[in-house]
């Protein structure tokens, strides 16, 4: 796990606690045979919290959190063991922030048929629908698509601020490097290059899990006669 996968994993954690601390809960109806609907976010240590979950909701939650952070994953894992993975990540954060603009967007949160009828006193949240679809009709639970345009940018400018800063120290070491290595004369600086290079290669021949040699691929070098050839096998034995 390098740097900025550790950076992805650390804030899907914290969006996963924050929605496990706030999930959403339903209201319970008064009236005899009222199902159970969309109340709001409330903490779960509370009196509020004693209210069913809306356990579909908050399972779509921590679904696209998930998703997220396994394809920020995959996007950051590195070929090799010593390979400093180089991207632009301004820009990739902000191609993530629009795919999930785009996404949210594509599919919003609608409000229930009975909120169509002039009758009804409030709104509230049905589940998410394709846009151009046939419920396209209902009317958009707008304070749900809020809370996830906010969650969104919130996350991106996390992950800008958290990224920039590793880039400004890796910047800074490099610096160091460089003043460092001017500052000697030839021969200590090819005693320093020797140096690195020689942990470099030991780092590298470090046996790390899931990374070495295929032993299927080396050569197979016999202590004895073949025992399973045929009809030799119980001569053999």
């Amino acid at each position: 796990m390098n740097k900025y996968q550790r950076l992805v994993c650390i804030v899907a954690l914290l969006d996963l606690l924050l929605m496990v601390l706030f999930p959403p809960f339903n209201n319970i109806p008064l009236a005899r045979g009222a199902l159970n609907s969309f109340d709001g976010f409330y903490p779960l240590l509370t009196q509020l919290g004693h209210k069913p979950i809306h356990q579909e909701l908050l399972t779509l939650q921590l679904m696209f959190v998930a998703a997220n952070a396994l394809s920020a994953w995959l996007l950051l894992q590195q070929r090799e063991a010593h390979e400093i993975p180089r991207f632009r990540y301004s820009r990739a954060i902000g191609l993530f922030t629009l795919v999930n603009l785009a996404l949210i967007c594509l599919f919003p949160p609608f409000e229930p048929y009975p909120s169509l009828l002039r009758q009804a006193a409030t709104s509230g949240f049905d589940s998410f629908y394709f846009i151009l679809g046939d419920r396209s009709q209902r009317p958009i639970f707008t304070p749900l698509l809020y809370l996830e345009v906010v969650l969104v940018v919130i996350n991106a400018l996390a992950l800008w601020l958290l990224f920039n800063v590793v880039q400004r120290n890796e910047d800074a070491t490099r610096r160091k490097i460089i003043e460092l290595a001017e500052s000697l004369d030839d021969e200590a600086l090819q005693a320093l290059g020797e140096e690195m290079r020689q942990k470099v290669l030991a780092h590298k021949a470090r046996p790390t899990l899931g990374r070495g040699d295929d032993r299927r691929q080396a050569e197979q070098t016999h202590a004895g006669p073949e025992r399973r050839q045929g009809d030799r096998r119980q001569e053999t034995e």
